[in-house]
Parts: structure tokens; sequence; C-alpha cells
């Protein structure tokens, strides 16, 4: 009886360890896959300087940001948080970042590229599965952008010429992509001028919690960009990072981290 005791306890440690190393063959997978589909620098475009930066909170998060050059002049930017973790939510970014790439090279509008990738999400991920999404794209031209939020969190935006910060109210519906076929998107348009920041980021940001469960919460932020004076946008990326872990402490990253900032020149 002890030998068969010590066979079966022997069999049972042999399976978890063997799940363990499937577990952390497929967070490998993920994590490549994940990395290698996320910008290797920011864009140079005239009369913006653009920095962005992604923390997982695990190995493999389900955050993710990307950038689109559409013609001269034209970027387009993207924030987004995928439900799924590990391979799953890693191929569901991949399908996002495609759809979105895509149809980008039409030259559709704003909402019009939010609506189709919609659609096309729902009918190809399967159910329970969404992106919580921000599509922006950035005009040199005319130092324009005009974005669009599906459940994303509110972009803060720092006007140079009133020295105040607010969060950008966007229109339409908010729904994340994937969760309904029909949504109605639409666009937001902001004419910016020299000194304006625009700081777009996903929800780790701010329900960042510490220790003492205490939320970081949208009025640091706002204070921190509209402290930000002539702060370029690498300088401010790194100090919303730092005061962020900071406020954490030794709490553990709940959640991923993704921020880009564009300032205008």
């Amino acid at each position: 009886a002890n030998q068969g005791a010590v066979a079966i306890e022997n069999a049972r440690l042999f399976q978890e360890n063997l799940e363990k190393q499937r577990m952390e063959e497929e967070l490998n997978i993920a994590r490549d896959l994940q990395m290698s589909m996320l910008p290797a620098r920011c864009p140079q475009v005239e009369g913006f300087d653009i920095a962005a930066l992604s923390t997982p909170a695990r190995e493999v998060g389900g955050d993710f940001f990307d950038f689109i050059e559409i013609g001269e002049g034209k970027v387009g930017l993207i924030v987004g948080d995928v439900t799924g973790k590990s391979v799953s939510g890693a191929l569901v970014m991949s399908a996002a970042r495609s759809v979105f790439r895509m149809l980008s090279e039409e030259e559709l509008s704003v909402e019009d590229i939010m609506i189709r990738a919609n659609r096309r999400a729902k009918k190809d991920m399967k159910s329970g599965m969404f992106v919580a999404l921000l599509y922006a794209l950035l005009n040199s031209k005319d130092r324009s952008v005009s974005l669009c939020s599906a459940g994303q969190t509110q972009p803060v935006y720092y006007s140079a010429v009133d020295d105040k910060t607010t969060l950008v109210q966007t229109e339409g519906d908010r729904f994340p992509i994937g969760i309904l076929e029909e949504v109605e998107y639409k666009e937001t348009f902001l004419h910016l001028a020299p000194g304006d920041k625009l700081v777009l980021y996903t929800d780790g940001i701010v329900e960042a919690m510490n220790d003492k469960q205490e939320i970081y919460g949208f009025e640091r932020l706002l204070d921190l960009v509209n402290s930000s004076g002539s702060t370029d946008a690498k300088s401010l990326l790194n100090e919303i990072m730092r005061q962020v872990k900071e406020f954490v402490g030794e709490a553990p990253q709940s959640d991923d981290l993704t921020v880009i900032v564009v300032s205008v020149k």
C-alpha cells in the first residue's frame, strides 16, 4: 500500500510538472508573438513628437499599441486592450492589428474604419472576446487629430493656449470592438496648436492600486500632464510611468500599463 501511494504521488507530481512546462511554453510563444507585433520605434511625423511604451503585468499582457503610416504627413495611432491573455489574446491582438492596417490603406474616415473593423471582429472572434480600442489619426498638414473610442479610456488633452488639461469626451457609441455587430461609432475632431499634448493610455494607468487599496485615478494624471510644461513626449511618458510605479510602491502590478504621448511642436 505504501509503495502504491508513493507511485501515485510521483505520477501526480510528474503530471503537474508536465502541465507547468506546457503552460510555460505557451506563455513563451505568446510573449514572443506579442513583442514581435509592438512597433520597434515611433514614427517621425512633421510637427509632432511621439513616444510610446507598454509594460505587461504578467509575462503576457492584453495591452498593445500600434502606428500606421498613411500617406504623407498622416499616421494612425492605436491603443488597445484584449480580453484574452496568453496565446488566445495574442492571436486576437494580431488579428485586430491586421484589420486596422488593411482598412487604413483604403483611406477611409476614422469612424468608417472603426465600424468596419468591428463588423469583421464580430464575425471572426469567438463569443466572450472583445477589444477595448482607441484609434486616432494625426494629420501634420493642418495639425489635427481625429479619434474614435471603442470602450477605451478617455484621452488626456493639454491645451497650451488655455493652459488647461481635460479628458476628451468622444462622441458616438463606445462599445468595445467585437461585442455588437452594428455599432454607431463617431469620430471626434481636435485642432492642435504648438505646445499641445495628447496622451492615449489604457485603464491600467488610472486603475493602478497601491497597498492601501487606493487607485492612481484621473486627477493625478491630469495634474501631471498639466504641470509638464514644455516637456517633450519621451520625458512626459517616462514621468507618467515613474509616478504610477512610485504610487503603487510594493503592491504587485495588477494590470498592463500602456501609454502613447503626442506633443505638438
